[in-house]
């Protein structure tokens, strides 16, 4: 999980970087998610690879943005619609998922849960949305350095984001703070 989810976004990033910082200009964006800003129930290690990329991103922001001309942005969706989550909701019923110990009653209510989420109609999204998302980040002359995908997203993490949705106030204080 943290060699694909992390260390892939390092690996291409650093591979990109000599070619967009030779040219005073480039947009490395990332693929996150609300797990990257908010801890969930049994996804810790998946939460944990993504809080990765939201540190990695941010602190290269800090001062390849202002000194290279090189944009950062990590884009945060919620859960996406595919067979993913319907094939772990499987693949637990089938196993039985966990020892009977003390954590497979929480286990069931979050599997529970799983299932009157996934009837939801808000959310998951499509791919094609979240590449809508992408797109409008790529085009943006000021990018931001974090976007959501979607207004469920926007609302689950609102408790870490509503002082400062972009990250660009965060941004602006860390140069402040450590290169003024």
């Amino acid at each position: 999980m943290m060699d694909v989810n992390f260390m892939g976004v390092v690996r291409c990033t650093k591979a990109v970087i000599p070619h967009m910082r030779r040219a005073r200009s480039g947009h490395v964006i990332t693929i996150s998610s609300v797990g990257g800003l908010v801890g969930q129930p049994f996804n810790e290690i998946y939460c944990a690879a993504k809080f990765a990329v939201e540190g990695y991103s941010e602190a290269l922001a800090s001062y390849v943005t202002p000194n290279f001309g090189i944009n950062f942005t990590t884009v945060e969706p919620g859960g996406i619609q595919s067979e993913f989550a319907t094939n772990v909701l499987q693949h637990v019923q089938e196993t039985g998922g966990m020892l009977e110990d003390e954590y497979l009653p929480i286990l069931q209510k979050y599997i529970g849960g799983a299932e009157n989420r996934q009837s939801g109609d808000d959310i998951y999204q499509t791919t094609d949305e979240v590449a809508a998302v992408v797109m409008d980040c790529m085009n943006a002359s000021e990018p931001p350095i974090r976007t959501r995908t979607s207004t469920w997203g926007e609302n689950f993490v609102r408790l870490k984001t509503e002082l400062d949705p972009t990250g660009k106030q965060q941004q602006a204080a860390v140069i402040k703070q450590f290169l003024n």
